[in-house]
């Protein structure tokens, strides 16, 4: 996850939600535990129907930080979901300056999946999902997927609601607003290969 504070008291946010073929840690729901892989272009197909996705802070529904329709970019690239967008919340822009903004998580609804054991565990690969929604988590969450870190919360339901896998970040930068513009961060390319296993 990416942070700028510009001077104005807006942030801009952006980071991979989750990297697409990493196996999660043990994730648990109402039938026991399981680990979980989202696919490669499961997150393009979400995109593609039709839908105005939100961001929210914590998944609560009543934080929307921003959507689709009014700046939030989402999409899948070869290392997985990539959000970006600015952010005016006075909360959340302090949050981001104290330093206790934790990463990126998602919630979905009605997965695809294919299920195998591996290591004595059921093994789910996602390959697809309805995405509803991305948001930012503070240090209030605890994630697990691992350079992604994923948790989950039983829905209660049969498992109709909506499931959330979160992101850890690795790093978070605060920055006053520079306007000079800058070529791209060389450590991209490097957290790049390492989500890719490289």
């Amino acid at each position: 996850m990416e942070i700028k504070v510009r001077a104005d008291d807006t942030m801009e946010v952006s980071g991979y939600v989750n990297a697409v073929g990493r196996e999660s840690r043990p994730l648990r729901d109402g039938s026991g535990y399981f680990t979980e892989t989202i696919a490669p272009g499961t997150f393009a197909r979400a995109l593609s129907m039709d839908g105005d996705r939100r961001m929210l802070l914590n998944h609560d529904e009543g934080r929307e930080l921003g959507r689709e329709s009014a700046g939030l970019v989402l999409f899948e690239d070869a290392v997985g979901l990539f959000a970006r967008a600015t952010v005016d919340d006075p909360e959340v822009v302090e949050k981001a300056r104290a330093g206790k903004l934790r990463g990126w998580s998602f919630g979905f609804r009605n997965p695809e999946q294919t299920v195998e054991e591996r290591g004595g565990m059921p093994h789910r690969t996602v390959t697809g999902l309805e995405l509803v929604e991305v948001s930012i988590i503070d240090d209030s969450k605890l994630p697990c997927y691992e350079a992604t870190s994923v948790f989950t919360r039983a829905s209660g339901d049969g498992g109709a609601g909506v499931q959330i896998r979160a992101m850890e970040a690795q790093s978070v930068s605060v920055e006053a607003e520079d306007p000079a513009p800058k070529g791209p961060d060389p450590a991209w390319g490097a957290r790049i290969r390492e989500l890719k296993g490289e």
